[in-house]
Protein backbone atom coordinates (compact mmCIF):
# COMPACT_ATOMS: atom_id res chain seq x y z
CA UNK A 1 0.00 0.00 0.00
CA UNK A 2 2.82 2.42 0.91
CA UNK A 3 4.50 1.68 -2.41
CA UNK A 4 1.28 2.48 -4.31
CA UNK A 5 0.92 5.76 -2.40
CA UNK A 6 4.51 6.68 -3.22
CA UNK A 7 3.98 5.96 -6.93
CA UNK A 8 0.76 8.01 -6.94
CA UNK A 9 2.50 10.89 -5.19
CA UNK A 10 5.37 10.89 -7.69
CA UNK A 11 2.91 10.76 -10.59
CA UNK A 12 0.98 13.77 -9.24
CA UNK A 13 4.23 15.65 -8.72
CA UNK A 14 5.25 14.93 -12.30
CA UNK A 15 1.96 16.17 -13.74
CA UNK A 16 1.37 19.05 -11.35
CA UNK A 17 4.65 20.20 -9.78
CA UNK A 18 3.96 22.36 -6.74
CA UNK A 19 6.19 25.22 -5.64
CA UNK A 20 6.15 27.47 -2.60
CA UNK A 21 4.27 30.71 -3.28
CA UNK A 22 6.82 32.50 -1.13
CA UNK A 23 10.26 31.41 -2.34
CA UNK A 24 9.55 29.05 -5.25
CA UNK A 25 11.01 25.98 -3.53
CA UNK A 26 9.54 22.63 -4.75
CA UNK A 27 6.90 21.23 -2.41
CA UNK A 28 5.17 17.96 -1.71
CA UNK A 29 2.34 17.77 -4.29
CA UNK A 30 -0.16 17.21 -1.48
CA UNK A 31 1.00 20.21 0.55
CA UNK A 32 -2.04 21.87 2.12
CA UNK A 33 -0.75 25.42 2.38
CA UNK A 34 1.42 25.93 -0.73
CA UNK A 35 4.15 27.40 1.48
CA UNK A 36 7.38 25.83 2.70
CA UNK A 37 8.19 25.60 6.42
CA UNK A 38 10.85 28.39 6.33
CA UNK A 39 8.40 30.83 4.70
CA UNK A 40 5.71 29.98 7.24
CA UNK A 41 8.30 30.38 9.99
CA UNK A 42 9.33 33.82 8.72
CA UNK A 43 5.70 34.98 8.95
CA UNK A 44 5.15 33.49 12.42
CA UNK A 45 8.29 35.18 13.74
CA UNK A 46 6.63 38.54 13.07
CA UNK A 47 3.75 38.03 15.54
CA UNK A 48 2.36 41.36 16.78
CA UNK A 49 1.18 42.37 20.29
CA UNK A 50 -2.32 43.86 20.65
CA UNK A 51 -2.65 47.66 20.58
CA UNK A 52 -5.28 50.41 20.40
CA UNK A 53 -6.33 51.96 17.10
CA UNK A 54 -5.36 55.60 16.57
CA UNK A 55 -8.64 56.21 14.76
CA UNK A 56 -10.96 54.84 17.47
CA UNK A 57 -10.67 53.60 21.09
CA UNK A 58 -10.77 50.02 19.89
CA UNK A 59 -8.34 47.20 20.69
CA UNK A 60 -6.78 45.63 17.61
CA UNK A 61 -4.80 42.44 17.03
CA UNK A 62 -2.75 41.14 14.10
CA UNK A 63 -1.14 37.77 13.50
CA UNK A 64 1.97 39.20 11.83
CA UNK A 65 3.73 42.25 10.45
CA UNK A 66 2.92 43.45 6.94
CA UNK A 67 6.38 43.17 5.41
CA UNK A 68 8.59 40.72 3.53
CA UNK A 69 6.96 37.37 2.83
CA UNK A 70 3.59 38.30 4.33
CA UNK A 71 3.30 41.46 2.20
CA UNK A 72 4.20 39.61 -1.00
CA UNK A 73 1.82 36.74 -0.23
CA UNK A 74 -1.11 39.02 0.59
CA UNK A 75 -0.65 40.70 -2.78
CA UNK A 76 -0.76 37.30 -4.50
CA UNK A 77 -3.78 36.32 -2.41
CA UNK A 78 -5.81 39.41 -3.33
CA UNK A 79 -4.66 40.26 -6.83
CA UNK A 80 -3.10 37.11 -8.35
CA UNK A 81 -5.95 34.65 -7.68
CA UNK A 82 -4.01 32.69 -5.03
CA UNK A 83 -7.03 32.34 -2.75
CA UNK A 84 -5.73 29.00 -1.47
CA UNK A 85 -3.41 31.09 0.72
CA UNK A 86 -6.45 31.82 2.89
CA UNK A 87 -5.80 28.39 4.45
CA UNK A 88 -2.44 29.29 5.94
CA UNK A 89 -3.43 32.89 6.73
CA UNK A 90 -6.48 31.75 8.70
CA UNK A 91 -4.43 29.03 10.44
CA UNK A 92 -1.91 31.63 11.62
CA UNK A 93 -4.78 33.84 12.76
CA UNK A 94 -6.20 30.90 14.72
CA UNK A 95 -2.77 30.40 16.33
CA UNK A 96 -2.85 34.07 17.34
CA UNK A 97 -6.34 33.68 18.83
CA UNK A 98 -5.17 30.73 20.92
CA UNK A 99 -2.51 33.03 22.41
CA UNK A 100 -5.10 35.82 22.90
CA UNK A 101 -8.32 33.98 23.88
CA UNK A 102 -10.13 37.25 24.65
CA UNK A 103 -10.47 37.61 20.87
CA UNK A 104 -13.19 34.97 20.84
CA UNK A 105 -14.96 36.11 24.00
CA UNK A 106 -17.59 37.48 21.62
CA UNK A 107 -21.07 36.86 20.25
CA UNK A 108 -20.39 37.03 16.53
CA UNK A 109 -17.77 37.58 13.84
CA UNK A 110 -18.12 40.03 10.99
CA UNK A 111 -15.86 41.33 8.20
CA UNK A 112 -14.96 44.56 6.47
CA UNK A 113 -17.22 44.62 3.39
CA UNK A 114 -16.30 45.43 -0.20
CA UNK A 115 -18.40 47.71 -2.34
CA UNK A 116 -20.54 45.66 -4.73
CA UNK A 117 -18.61 46.99 -7.75
CA UNK A 118 -15.25 45.96 -6.27
CA UNK A 119 -16.65 42.61 -5.18
CA UNK A 120 -17.83 41.98 -8.71
CA UNK A 121 -14.36 42.81 -10.06
CA UNK A 122 -12.47 40.66 -7.54
CA UNK A 123 -15.15 37.91 -7.26
CA UNK A 124 -14.42 37.33 -3.56
CA UNK A 125 -14.09 39.21 -0.29
CA UNK A 126 -10.68 38.27 1.09
CA UNK A 127 -11.76 39.04 4.66
CA UNK A 128 -14.62 36.56 4.40
CA UNK A 129 -12.22 33.83 3.25
CA UNK A 130 -10.14 34.43 6.38
CA UNK A 131 -13.09 34.66 8.75
CA UNK A 132 -14.79 31.42 7.64
CA UNK A 133 -12.28 28.96 9.16
CA UNK A 134 -12.09 31.04 12.36
CA UNK A 135 -15.88 30.95 12.71
CA UNK A 136 -15.88 27.19 12.15
CA UNK A 137 -12.99 26.50 14.55
CA UNK A 138 -14.47 28.43 17.48
CA UNK A 139 -18.15 27.83 16.62
CA UNK A 140 -19.00 31.51 16.55
CA UNK A 141 -21.59 32.80 14.04
CA UNK A 142 -20.21 34.70 11.04
CA UNK A 143 -22.51 37.45 9.77
CA UNK A 144 -22.25 40.08 7.04
CA UNK A 145 -23.40 42.92 9.28
CA UNK A 146 -21.91 45.82 7.31
CA UNK A 147 -22.43 47.17 3.82
CA UNK A 148 -20.13 49.47 1.84
CA UNK A 149 -22.67 52.16 1.04
CA UNK A 150 -20.55 54.00 -1.50
CA UNK A 151 -17.50 53.28 -3.60
CA UNK A 152 -14.33 54.93 -2.31
CA UNK A 153 -10.85 55.50 -3.66
CA UNK A 154 -8.23 52.85 -2.91
CA UNK A 155 -6.81 53.59 0.53
CA UNK A 156 -3.23 52.80 -0.48
CA UNK A 157 -3.33 55.73 -2.92
CA UNK A 158 -4.09 58.28 -0.17
CA UNK A 159 -2.34 60.04 2.69
CA UNK A 160 -3.28 59.29 6.28
CA UNK A 161 -5.59 62.31 6.51
CA UNK A 162 -7.16 61.62 3.13
CA UNK A 163 -7.93 58.05 4.17
CA UNK A 164 -10.10 59.27 7.04
CA UNK A 165 -12.06 61.63 4.79
CA UNK A 166 -12.35 59.00 2.07
CA UNK A 167 -14.12 56.57 4.41
CA UNK A 168 -16.33 58.94 6.38
CA UNK A 169 -19.89 57.62 6.16
CA UNK A 170 -18.85 54.88 3.71
CA UNK A 171 -20.30 52.00 5.76
CA UNK A 172 -23.73 51.22 7.13
CA UNK A 173 -25.21 48.48 9.31
CA UNK A 174 -27.35 45.98 7.41
CA UNK A 175 -29.60 44.99 10.32
CA UNK A 176 -29.32 46.73 13.71
CA UNK A 177 -31.27 43.95 15.41
CA UNK A 178 -28.51 41.51 14.46
CA UNK A 179 -25.78 43.45 16.28
CA UNK A 180 -27.69 45.14 19.10
CA UNK A 181 -26.07 44.47 22.49
CA UNK A 182 -23.57 42.02 21.00
CA UNK A 183 -19.78 41.78 21.26
CA UNK A 184 -18.25 41.61 17.79
CA UNK A 185 -14.93 40.55 16.28
CA UNK A 186 -14.27 42.55 13.10
CA UNK A 187 -11.90 40.83 10.65
CA UNK A 188 -9.89 42.22 7.73
CA UNK A 189 -6.78 41.08 5.88
CA UNK A 190 -4.42 44.03 6.45
CA UNK A 191 -4.32 47.10 8.65
CA UNK A 192 -2.09 50.05 7.83
CA UNK A 193 -3.36 53.31 9.37
CA UNK A 194 -6.41 51.61 10.87
CA UNK A 195 -8.77 54.04 9.12
CA UNK A 196 -10.95 51.33 7.55
CA UNK A 197 -11.24 49.25 10.71
CA UNK A 198 -11.83 52.34 12.82
CA UNK A 199 -14.67 53.55 10.60
CA UNK A 200 -16.27 50.09 10.52
CA UNK A 201 -15.96 49.73 14.30
CA UNK A 202 -17.52 53.16 14.90
CA UNK A 203 -20.37 52.25 12.53
CA UNK A 204 -21.03 49.01 14.44
CA UNK A 205 -20.99 50.76 17.81
CA UNK A 206 -23.28 53.52 16.55
CA UNK A 207 -25.61 50.78 15.30
CA UNK A 208 -25.94 49.29 18.77
CA UNK A 209 -23.05 46.81 19.14
CA UNK A 210 -21.91 46.38 22.75
CA UNK A 211 -18.21 46.16 21.89
CA UNK A 212 -15.89 45.64 18.93
CA UNK A 213 -12.44 44.10 18.66
CA UNK A 214 -10.48 44.24 15.40
CA UNK A 215 -8.36 41.42 14.03
CA UNK A 216 -6.26 41.27 10.87
CA UNK A 217 -3.83 38.81 9.40
CA UNK A 218 -1.15 41.51 9.09
CA UNK A 219 -0.51 45.12 10.00
CA UNK A 220 1.90 47.78 8.84
CA UNK A 221 4.19 49.60 11.23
Amino acid sequence: MQAIKAIAKNFINLLYPLHCFGCGKPLDPLDEFHLCAPCIGSIKSNAMPPFELETAPIKAYSACLYEGASKELIHKFKYKDKTILARIFSKLMIDCIEENPELVDIDLITVVPLHKTRLREREFNQSLLLAGPISKKFRIPLKNTLEKARKTKYQNELSKGERMTNLKGAFKVCDKAEIGGRSILLIDDVMTTGATLGECAKTLLAGGALSVRCFTFARGI
